[in-house]
């Protein structure tokens, strides 16, 4: 029996998250979602640090367009890697890539960004609290942090082990007791259906691909999860949202 088709990150599977993300993307909404996540905020020239940059597209896209000083970790090194030889040349300030060292730490001294900002990542970390406590160290006086993730209603439906059911109660205590302060929530849900409408349409048109690339069970995997996130949006078992605190 052959084994089933492993849809996680890893280096042979980048064109097909090129090929319905977008040029260097890994997340959903590609470069509308990047725009929409920073849609009312001041960027030009800011220093920032991008938690869990995957391929690095939402960093190239902020230096290029906002002349942002960006440096990103994450815990891949392949990552690292793509994202280092990958980055723009034609851009006002070089992009730096890390990744966590053994002990789990970033490699950054305390206040030195302007902006820390995470895009589809922190609803796989389970420990926010000291993850939080962290970007509060790196980030300078009344620096500002901004995320896109999923929250979920209390009575919430279930998911992978791997995934966090974050609430935004829970979401907005972590960050209070992390050190952060003037918490904002955007509820973003109705946008992110148009993105995933748009993705299962492409994914559709390119079926013919994808199935002779990496198969048949690839292609329903990835056709009845996003329909599954759309029923979810939807219903209001998922709610996409932007959430931007500052450090006290």
């Amino acid at each position: 029996m052959s084994k089933p088709f492993d849809l996680s990150y890893k280096p042979e599977n980048i064109p097909l998250y090129e090929s319905i993300y977008g040029k260097n993307l890994i997340s959903l909404g590609g470069i509308d979602a990047i725009e929409n996540m920073f849609s009312d905020l001041n960027l030009r020239g800011l220093s920032a640090l991008d938690l869990g940059f995957g391929l690095g597209g939402v960093a190239f896209y902020l230096a290029k367009a906002h002349e942002m000083k960006v440096t990103g970790i994450e815990i891949h090194p392949w990552m690292a890697e793509h994202a280092k030889t990958h980055a723009p040349q034609n851009i006002a300030f070089p992009l730096k890539f890390e990744i966590y060292n053994e002990a789990g730490e970033m490699p950054f001294s305390p206040t030195s960004f302007d902006i820390v900002y995470s895009k589809g990542v922190l609803n796989h970390v389970h420990d926010k609290h000291n993850l939080f406590l962290k970007i509060n160290t790196v980030l300078k006086p009344n620096g500002l942090f901004v995320i896109a993730d999923w929250i979920y209603p209390k009575d919430t439906i279930e998911t992978p082990a791997f995934l966090v059911n974050e609430t935004q109660e829970s979401y907005h205590q972590i960050l209070e007791k992390s050190g952060f302060k003037d918490i904002c929530f955007r509820d973003d849900s109705l946008i992110f259906l148009s993105y995933v409408k748009k993705l299962l349409d492409k994914i559709t048109k390119q079926r013919e691909y994808i199935e002779n690339e990496y198969g048949s069970e690839c292609f329903s995997i990835l056709w009845e999860d996003h329909q599954t996130l759309a029923d979810n949006i939807i219903n209001k078992r998922k709610i996409a949202t932007r959430i931007t605190a500052i450090k006290e």
